[in-house]
């Protein structure tokens, strides 16, 4: 059997499938035939190779994994966003301002946040770091530094009032 035949049939006896446990587990049809099509494009080129004892069971295992990846890249593509809706909804204040505000603030920062958040926030603010480099410099994922720089704008919003 030639490599265009062998495609087809194991095209034709699983898209189905695969496109019914993509919409299962993504809920979005569009976001499903992308993956499966994705799949089929990494057999076509080589990328995978399906063309074991059960070939169907394997590219259930692909859906699926492709699945979890881009759910988990959709929830840190939200995270994000949350951050910098928060980020963007706090006043700006100059750093060196003696204002009572910014007294208060460094107070608060002082008071109310954890060391750890203390720290991402004055990397990020003060030493206007970029979040790759306080990941970097923490030895911590830039989705950790996204949630101790979100609780710790969280927390003083909510006190700042």
């Amino acid at each position: 059997m030639h490599k265009k035949e062998q495609f087809e049939e194991l095209f034709r006896n699983n898209y189905k499938q695969m496109l019914r446990l993509s919409i299962l587990i993504v809920k979005d049809e569009e976001d499903s035939k992308d993956i499966v099509s994705d799949i089929f494009t990494s057999i076509w080129d080589g990328t995978i190779n399906p063309y074991v004892d059960k070939p169907q069971n394997y590219l259930l295992m692909c859906v699926r994994n492709r699945c979890i990846d881009l759910l988990n890249h959709k929830r840190i593509k939200e995270r994000v966003c949350r951050l910098l809706t928060l980020e963007s909804s706090l006043p700006s204040i100059a750093i060196n301002n003696d204002t009572p505000d910014m007294q208060r603030l460094r107070e608060m920062v002082d008071t109310l946040l954890t060391p750890r958040d203390r720290q991402v926030l004055i990397m990020k603010y003060e030493r206007k770091m970029k979040y790759r480099e306080i990941s970097d410099e923490l030895n911590i994922s830039q989705v950790a530094v996204y949630k101790h720089l979100s609780q710790a704008l969280k927390t003083l919003k909510a006190n700042f009032k």
